[in-house]
């Protein structure tokens, strides 16, 4: 009666869900991201001070693509 008894059952039913890289995203987000740095790089020698306000759209357009670049991954 000195039997070992092992039983070998995974440690949970469901198989581990590897998360996959969503590679529309990068591709929107780089887009995004190159379109508002050249957009940023036209307006810098161009636009004086007082328009300083209206710079808010390549910066936004760099943001919203660093940011779906991260959600991407």
């Amino acid at each position: 009666m000195d039997e070992d008894v092992t039983i070998s059952k995974p440690k949970s039913s469901k198989p581990e869900k590897k998360r996959s890289i969503n590679t529309w995203g990068i591709y929107f987000s780089l887009f995004f991201i190159i379109v508002g740095l050249i957009w940023y790089g036209v307006n810098m020698g161009v636009i004086p001070i007082s328009f300083l306000q209206e710079q808010a759209g390549p910066i936004l357009l760099v943001i919203i693509g660093i940011i779906i670049l991260i959600k991407s991954f």
